[in-house]
């Protein structure tokens, strides 16, 4: 009877410690952050700094067209001025002025007809707003092109530990097939060095590797926002599906939608605008004006109400620039070099880009043939490898031979993924120069 109850409560015992141990690595899992691309771009966009510097320009802009509006509507101030008149000469003319002076006013300026240089103020002001847009597109395309590297990165410094960890795992196969010859006495002290030598050289590689996965993941935390605390894991592979590229579809997708060239476009509308608002401060200013004033003066400081009086004026005003030193001629200058600065730097741009576009499609190109000639060396890789574990295992080849076989097998697996890695990130520079999500034909 008491063996059943200590064996019963042994298996009881084990139970909850499987069941405890299980839940604990479920827990350990739950707190793992697992993103993919997608989500990892989101997150970049809502944690990059360089956006939210454009969303503020943008808000600034509007107020830079409010600010230009308000000259439409009537301008009202006021004023308030005591006065002593300590000291003045004892002559028929000032026999009425007192001692003390107190005026109240206000005054109420509204421009009728400004000739066009408020009106281009507030197009110009317009034009820059949609100029802040534009940047700020570009401020997010450029944040996914960085996030799809970071992304990226990670993938590709997962699989070269893996791959690292797979070459250590064949080279202790092979000597565990070594060890065998040797229980049949075929084997030699040299060969027992050699293979304990390629298993410690396999070492380095998998720590590199660890540390260039650890310092992918940090990166990536970096850009999306994450804490760097935070156990994350990447859920997305490399997309190794090749497409075919349309050139002249990517080349409109430039022309058409690029924020960089949109940006440029509305600059030198804004510019234009700029221009005119410049000649228009050549012309004359009408405006409207009215003022009132509550005036008084006294003998004592405290002036009674009696000696108050009220005074309003109203009329037009006509404001002429004849002559202001240059300064509204080098102004008007000043615009239009401005805006033939921006018309040579969007001709720079286009080409720039072009050039970028056309070398990135045809790096593509070349890493899809260079993919296609990786996998058929990773499958004579192994086929070499396979056979030359048979031949070690009969002993018709040295440990060195199965060595090196094993070496190309390993170097063609980098070389592959390597290359899998370059298309990736081609081919997201392409949908950042051309801004589509599709390149495909």
């Amino acid at each position: 009877m008491l063996k059943k109850i200590l064996r019963y409560g042994y298996m009881g015992i084990v139970t909850c410690s499987i069941f405890l141990g299980g839940l604990s690595i479920v827990l350990a899992d739950e707190e793992v952050l697992r993103v993919t691309l997608k989500d990892a771009i989101t997150m970049a966009i809502e944690a990059s700094e360089d956006v939210q510097i454009k969303d503020n320009e943008v808000a600034r802009g509007n107020s830079q067209l409010r600010e230009e509006k308000s000259d439409f509507f009537p301008h009202l101030s006021g004023s308030a001025i005591w006065s002593r008149n300590y000291e003045y000469p004892d002559i028929p003319a000032t026999t009425l002025i007192k001692e003390y002076d107190f005026n109240l006013g206000a005054a109420l300026d509204q421009k009728l007809f400004t000739f066009g240089r408020v009106s281009s103020a507030i197009s110009a002001a317009r034009k820059q707003i949609e100029v802040n847009q534009w940047n700020k597109e570009a401020s997010k395309q450029e944040v996914i092109y960085i996030t799809k590297l970071a992304y990226y990165n990670v993938y590709f410094a997962k699989r070269t530990l893996e791959i690292a960890q797979d070459s250590y795992e064949r080279a202790r196969e092979n000597k565990d097939i070594l060890e065998k010859r040797s229980a049949r006495g075929r084997a030699s002290r040299y060969d027992n060095i050699k293979t304990a030598a390629d298993i410690a050289s396999r070492s380095p590689s998998i720590n590199n590797a660890r540390a260039n996965l650890n310092s992918a993941v940090q990166t990536l935390k970096r850009v999306i926002g994450v804490d760097p605390k935070k156990d994350m894991d990447i859920t997305d592979n490399l997309a190794e599906e090749c497409r075919a590229l349309n050139i002249g579809q990517l080349t409109d997708g430039l022309n058409d939608n690029q924020p960089v060239l949109k940006a440029l476009e509305k600059s030198i509308a804004a510019n234009e605008f700029t221009i005119r608002e410049k000649k228009a401060e050549r012309l004359p200013e009408i405006s409207a004006f009215s003022t009132w004033n509550h005036n008084g003066s006294g003998d004592k400081y405290d002036i009674q109400s009696e000696n108050f009086y009220d005074y309003g004026v109203a009329g037009l005003k006509v404001n002429v620039p004849i002559w202001e030193g240059g300064k509204l001629k080098e102004g008007l200058e000043q615009a239009r070099i401005d805006k033939r600065n921006t018309e040579l730097s969007l001709e720079k741009t286009i080409k720039d880009l072009l050039l970028e576009l056309d070398t990135a499609v045809g790096e593509y190109n070349e890493f899809i043939k260079t993919l296609t000639a990786n996998e058929e060396a990773v499958r004579l890789a192994e086929e070499t490898f396979k056979l030359s574990r048979d031949f070690f295992s009969s002993g018709q080849i040295s440990v060195t031979d199965l060595n090196n076989a094993e070496l190309l097998l390993t170097g063609e697996k980098l070389n592959k993924e390597k290359t899998l890695f370059n298309i990736n990130v081609t081919l997201a520079k392409i949908e950042k120069l051309a801004v589509t999500e599709d390149v495909s034909e």
